[in-house]
């Protein structure tokens, strides 16, 4: 089975929740005016075998196109950048992310299972952190274990970034945080320049609640 055939078996469901495929990506999204919500679905097969999982993603436009004139990034990767991707795992829900299945069946029950959980816990979360005031919490309550979808650089740009355009009385305390992290094996000399650089200019910047 290809991957898009088993994309399309969601087909019909997102779209009643208002999320249209994007046929380039191959993903799910419901587009905002500052944003878009995103759903992933990942179909792979490994030495034989075929797994499904899923993860959300949501995307604030100001955010992304702000860091990523700073961040150390491909310019190609600003296009389709997200601010925040969650597995349902974490978000209390399935027990694994990767799912195995083994025929039709199996994947029958997997997307009766995943899409229990977009109607009872997914679609909420998503509409939730739609919301850039809300979505700033969110990395707020994860500054001391950034979030896993990201490393610690992309969680420093992108905190330090919401909070100061969003909550701006969050800044000092994000700010603080990740400098005190700066000589974490994962910064490197260069992102470090590029951090102390945009915290530098976010400084000087204006909050959007202002």
């Amino acid at each position: 089975m290809k991957k898009m055939d088993v994309v399309d078996l969601h087909a019909e469901f997102f779209d009643t929740y208002g999320f249209v495929l994007n046929q380039s990506q191959l993903f799910f999204e419901r587009e905002f005016l500052h944003g878009k919500q995103v759903i992933f679905v990942h179909y792979v097969e490994l030495e034989g075998e075929s797994y499904i999982e899923y993860h959300l993603g949501i995307r604030i436009n100001a955010i992304e196109e702000l860091i990523q004139k700073y961040l150390p990034a491909p310019d190609t990767y600003a296009k389709h950048s997200m601010t925040l991707v969650q597995s349902p795992s974490n978000l209390g829900s399935l027990s694994t992310d990767r799912v195995k299945v083994s025929g039709r069946n199996d994947l029958s029950e997997q997307i009766i299972s995943v899409q229990d959980f977009f109607l009872t816990i997914g679609f909420n979360w998503l509409n939730q952190m739609i919301d850039p005031i809300i979505l700033e919490q969110e990395f707020l309550n994860h500054k001391e274990n950034p979030f896993e979808a990201y490393n610690l650089v992309e969680s420093a740009f992108r905190s330090t970034a919401l909070s100061k355009l969003y909550n701006p009385t969050d800044y000092p305390v994000l700010r603080q945080a990740f400098l005190e992290k700066i000589n974490s094996e994962e910064m490197t000399p260069f992102s470090i320049a590029s951090f102390l650089q945009f915290l530098n200019y976010l400084d000087n910047l204006k909050s959007v609640a202002a």
